[in-house]
């Protein structure tokens, strides 16, 4: 089948107007200006006009269980307020409430152009149970909770049970140690060893709030009482950032996606622009907390991959779709906080930059030959405007989305089946 559009933005630093493309079952084929390809013979033509081609989007990070708790909670007067209640919330919720929340989350992403999501698996077994029940490529980072010294054995063991039901349903899964304050430095060590043995990814939450800086930087804080008050040993606190600090522990696999990275020291730009590590940023959730701005620039400067992801509407206080997961909104927060930043950058933050995340740079996030066939539409509202421009701006659903060569949605008037 033959796409044709006005305008396909393939991948940063690269529009094709009047351009057209093959899908060749899951992949895509040939990519160029409409005279450029080529039907084969009896090969459907479909031209959707007006119309804006993109890749979609790759969300690096998103709890997907946590959906319905959009407008539930509230910042609190600090982290550990706002910790404390989802504790308490996630307590009363029933397995299907969550596996409803999840499919819920899914469909917003999709509604809104996302065809990947790195997503955190807080409950074992829930992805299993779920990924066939989407066609979203879910890739599952399995959430590793213990700051007892005696649990780097028991995680492990989560780690390698639940990685072996998910990795056959997925593009890509991983692990996930929650955060420096909910885990150990030992069971930091391991679960990097195992997932560099296994060769699968990890995402870690770290120097998400001043709570967290606090902690580790001071040995005190609400955080740092918090913890200690359910039983971790603090003997690892007071010795620098928690980016240090998860350095220092051996906690950066080869590939790591680090989650927030909000509050920064002097070293931490060198850490983390190692090879394999990428930071997440998440607009919605930064602004909600009301964080100090995001160091973009020196992020940008030191050479570290930066992805958007969405977060969880746990975190966001938006309520149903209107401020629900999208990508579009994270990217407009985004360039309203930095607008010296291109529109072309953003977009390729929340598409192949996540994709370079988690290992899959040569088949998601961009429009090329051999690539998943991976692509949301949006209408050309204004010829004369920017492409770049019109995504990043664009508000409310895609016209249609495609993921895999399969026609996920469409209206009227945009792709056919």
């Amino acid at each position: 089948m033959i796409l044709r559009a006005r305008a396909i933005w393939a991948r940063k630093g690269r529009v094709i107007t009047d351009g057209a493309l093959q899908v060749c079952g899951d992949k895509i084929g040939k990519l160029g200006r409409r005279d450029e390809v080529v039907p084969d013979q009896g090969e459907p033509v479909i031209d959707i006009g007006e119309s804006i081609v993109f890749p979609a989007f790759v969300n690096a990070h998103c709890h997907l269980d946590y959906t319905g708790l959009a407008g539930e909670l509230t910042p609190g007067n600090s982290f550990t307020d706002w910790v404390k209640q989802i504790v308490e919330v996630k307590r009363t919720l029933t397995q299907e409430e969550h596996e409803s929340a999840w499919l819920a989350g899914a469909g917003m992403l999709m509604q809104t152009g996302c065809g990947t999501v790195a997503n955190i698996e807080s409950i074992p077994g829930m992805f299993a149970r779920l990924a066939n029940q989407t066609p979203l490529q879910v890739c599952p980072f399995t959430e590793i909770i213990g700051y007892n010294e005696d649990d780097a054995c028991e995680a492990l063991e989560l780690a390698r049970r639940e990685l072996s039901c998910n990795e056959p349903l997925a593009l890509v899964a991983g692990i996930s140690p929650h955060a420096p304050y909910t885990t150990t430095p030992e069971s930091l060590s391991a679960l990097a060893g195992l997932a560099d043995e296994l060769n699968v990814p990890t995402a870690i939450h770290v120097s998400e709030s001043m709570d967290e800086w606090r902690m580790f930087t001071d040995s005190g804080g609400a955080l740092f009482d918090s913890m200690r008050a359910l039983g971790r040993p603090s003997s690892d606190c007071g010795l620098g950032t928690p980016v240090e600090h998860v350095s220092r522990s051996q906690g950066l696999a080869k590939r790591t996606l680090v989650i927030h990275a909000n509050q920064l020291g002097e070293s931490d730009y060198g850490l983390l622009a190692k090879p394999g590590v990428s930071v997440v940023h998440c607009p919605g959730s930064h602004a909600w907390f009301g964080h100090e701005r995001f160091e973009y620039e020196r992020l940008a400067k030191a050479g570290v991959n930066i992805c958007l992801g969405t977060d969880s509407l746990a975190s966001s206080g938006g309520n149903g779709s209107a401020q629900g997961l999208t990508m579009f909104n994270e990217m407009k927060r985004f360039s309203n906080q930095y607008p010296e930043v291109s529109s072309d950058e953003i977009i390729g933050m929340a598409t192949w930059n996540g994709a370079a995340a988690l290992g899959l740079r040569d088949v998601l996030g961009q429009l090329i030959e051999g690539a998943f066939a991976n692509l949301a539409i949006i209408p050309l509202t204004n010829p004369l405007a920017d492409v770049s421009d019109l995504i990043v701006n664009h508000a409310g659903p895609v016209g249609s989305l495609m993921i895999a060569g399969k026609r996920v949605f469409s209206c009227p008037k945009t792709i056919a089946n």
